[in-house]
């Protein structure tokens, strides 16, 4: 609430010194109709404003924009190659000129703007901060329901620019959650040395457009009619609401780069991305060769931890680009078992297998993060001869077992445990009594052991394809409680349906007492209060003195990994992961695990 007040009086603070000013006044009248219309210069240049940036787009009406009134035509700019970097002049605007250029009368409420993404800009968390990254097609025409006839995919070569737009957000959130991790490193204290002390929401805009439209930029902004690959139009903050800022990249320009230097479109569009980024964050190359250096390092620093291959732009165009070493590999791989590391027949592929090798002979640390107990884990790497201490799991070998409740460090050390609580075990296998249970098994995960109540041929599926421990039944819960110590509870059904059928009576049942999670579609688990698979990973993590956020590449699917891909540098879900596991990574995968996705991400992202 505080933060949607904030905006609010942001845009009533605006709209009032508008009328305050007597060359913007005579705007207000098409600025109401337009709800805080976008930043105009010649038709079909709408520069979409970013002062409250992409969020207030979104959230107030499109286009709204607290810059709108800041922005002038003669803005300094600095320039290097093919691009340049707007500075921004709050002393004077140009607005009421601009906007007299379009034809009055016009209805164009909606110009530049996709419909058909306005699904973009939803915030997400980096711990306590709210984030917004608002990616957003520029579109010259009218009527472009055809995103292939979508200005920024002239001369891109068919570019399909919506795919590119969720490429790009995606990069864009993976660099934001990067610059408020907790690295120290000089580039990335000097990066957040642009952010307020105490932050409670960040945004960042990205447009992407046509070499056509950012050439009506350069010309309504810098005098220069030619087009680049990315500007810059840096906002201001309003105390704790870091506003970035705008970053407008040519696709057109970026497809021709692309070619030249020899990667992929995704790749140059993570260069100008980045680039422009450090612009809104104070960063210039222009400004003497020390500045230049400083940014060429603070790019490539960037670039290496997010596992991008590529050289960034300043040093580029400079021509030190072949001395630049842009290799990265990530010293830890965190990865989940079932969905993920494991096929749909529960076992390792030769090709997957054939990349943990890889890796591991590179000297990078495989960690197996999993809900499985560990004796299940190392029965699972067995499947391609990965376990023991030369492989990715072994009684000597770290790794996060039973959803983090049982993890063990370098030299097979314990290094965290938890337990259930009695009281929610007893009243588990009660409920089983019930009818609704009828057909499902439920047993108890006592750490290298089960232990259930009934036989199941649900729980002998467990032990023969999930490779987990044998059930044992033991007469009652007293029996099971006083001889063994519980760590969590599995509920097992024949079907997806089944269990879906129950989740709620189990979290309605637990509610306050335990958490319950899913790793399985047939299986539901219950689990100590205030654990989870992620807090098992930063407690294994710390152990070894390894940086989460720089060192740190972690693979998964189930909603059990989602939070453990969030708080790691590098999250990547596979093409078969949840919905909600998807929406938090950093990267998604185009292969499943049955079509070695694994693989795909040690290529990609570890080595």
């Amino acid at each position: 609430p505080r933060v949607r007040v904030a905006r609010a009086m942001m845009v009533m603070t605006i709209v009032r010194g508008a009328l305050a000013n007597p060359r913007l006044s005579p705007l207000m009248g098409s600025v109401a109709a337009r709800r805080v219309c976008p930043v105009v210069g010649a038709r079909g240049a709408v520069a979409r404003g970013g002062g409250c940036g992409g969020g207030l787009t979104r959230r107030f009406g499109r286009g709204a924009s607290a810059r709108a009134m800041t922005w002038t035509r003669g803005g300094e700019r600095v320039r290097g190659g093919r691009y340049a970097f707007v500075r921004v002049s709050s002393s004077s605007s140009s607005l009421s000129s601009s906007v007299s250029s379009r034809d009055e009368g016009e209805d164009d409420d909606d110009e530049g703007y996709d419909d058909e993404d306005d699904e973009a800009g939803e915030s997400f968390y980096v711990g306590d901060v709210e984030c917004v990254c608002d990616v957003m097609v520029m579109d010259e025409e009218d009527d472009a329901d055809d995103v292939n006839s979508a200005s920024p995919s002239r001369g891109g070569g068919g570019v399909d620019v919506r795919a590119l737009r969720r490429e790009v957000e995606e990069d864009a959130r993976a660099m934001i959650r990067l610059l408020l991790s907790a690295s120290s490193t000089p580039g990335m204290k000097r990066m957040r040395a642009a952010l307020p002390r105490s932050m409670s929401h960040l945004e960042l805009s990205v447009a992407l457009c046509s070499d056509e439209y950012i050439r009506s930029l350069n010309a309504g902004f810098r005098s220069k009619d030619s087009a680049t690959d990315v500007l810059s139009f840096p906002a201001e903050s309003f105390g704790p609401m870091a506003v970035l800022g705008d970053v407008v990249v040519s696709v057109d320009t970026a497809s021709r780069q692309a070619e030249e230097v020899g990667h992929s479109l995704r790749d140059e569009c993570r260069v100008l991305l980045v680039h422009g980024t450090l612009h809104l964050l104070g960063l210039d190359h222009e400004l003497s060769e020390a500045d230049a250096e400083v940014m060429a390092a603070a790019e490539q620093e960037v670039l290496s931890a997010l596992g991008w291959k590529v050289t960034g732009l300043t040093r580029r165009a400079s021509g030190d680009a072949d001395g630049v070493d842009v290799s990265i590999q990530r010293r830890v791989l965190v990865v989940d078992l079932d969905g993920t590391l494991l096929n749909g027949k529960s076992v390792i592929t030769p090709r997957t297998a054939d990349a943990l090798r890889r890796a591991l002979a590179s000297g990078v640390e495989v960690v197996v993060a999993t809900g499985k107990a560990r004796p299940a884990a190392i029965r699972a790497a067995a499947t391609a001869g990965l376990s023991g201490s030369r492989g990715i799991v072994g009684n000597e070998t770290p790794g996060v077992f039973l959803q983090g409740l049982e993890v063990y460090g370098r030299g097979g050390a314990l290094v965290y445990e938890a337990s259930m609580s009695q009281d929610v075990t007893r009243d588990a296998f009660i409920m089983m009594q019930d009818v609704v249970h009828k057909g499902l098994a439920l047993t108890a995960f006592c750490g290298d052991t089960c232990a259930t109540l009934a036989s199941s041929s649900l729980l002998d599926e467990l032990h023969h394809t999930f490779h987990e421990p044998v059930s044992e039944v033991v007469p009652s819960v007293d029996d099971l409680l006083a001889t063994r110590g519980v760590r969590k509870l599995l509920l097992m059904g024949p079907s997806k349906a089944s269990i879906d059928g129950v989740r709620s009576i189990w979290e309605a049942a637990f509610k306050g007492r335990a958490e319950v999670t899913q790793a399985v579609p047939t299986m539901l688990e219950i689990l100590p209060l205030g654990n989870d698979k992620s807090r098992g990973v930063m407690k294994l993590l710390h152990s070894m003195n390894v940086n989460p956020q720089m060192d740190v590449c972690a693979v998964g699917d189930g909603e059990n990994d989602a939070e453990m891909l969030r708080v790691v540098g590098c999250g990547v879900a596979m093409s078969n992961a949840s919905e909600k596991t998807k929406a938090v990574a950093d990267h998604v995968l185009e292969a499943s695990n049955d079509e070695d996705g694994v693989a795909e991400a040690i290529d990609r992202f570890v080595l």
